[in-house]
């Protein structure tokens, strides 16, 4: 039951992310007067990738961790090895799509691959303030 709290926490951290970055970038787009709506499709597209990436992985890390420590690594590294493979077609498809159709702008669909590091990185240091604020009130 913990680890589905915990996928839950992360994913809802992602889900966050992905709320900022795409009326972030259309905005963007907007400011230098190329905002279309494949651009909009764009990172659409790519966070939908991107949070079925980090999906996959934090459900496989949930499921490593409840494992025996022998079958640990084999379950991480099937894991990885099945999330790339998804990335690199679900990506590739979607640059492609890009270039032949212009239904996707490349560059929110290669921004969005950034997105959840920076969400991670920006709640994980969120949360480390919290503590130290926690502990100073705490003395």
């Amino acid at each position: 039951m913990e680890s589905k709290k915990a996928v839950r926490d992360f994913m809802l951290c992602i889900l966050l992310g992905f709320a900022v970055y795409i009326p972030l970038v259309c905005i963007a787009f907007l400011i230098a007067e190329r905002l279309s709506l494949a651009v909009f499709f764009g990172a659409l597209y790519g966070s939908a990738v991107m949070t079925l990436y980090y999906y996959l992985f934090a459900r496989a890390t949930a499921k490593a961790v409840e494992a025996d420590p022998e079958t640990v690594k084999k379950r991480v590294q099937s894991a990885y090895s099945l999330r790339m493979f998804l990335l690199v077609i679900f990506m590739g498809a979607g640059v492609f799509l890009a270039v032949e159709f212009g239904i996707f702008h490349w560059l929110p669909l290669a921004l969005s691959m950034l997105v959840p590091r920076a969400t991670v990185a920006a709640y994980q240091a969120l949360n480390r303030k919290k503590s130290k604020e926690g502990d100073e009130v705490g003395n």
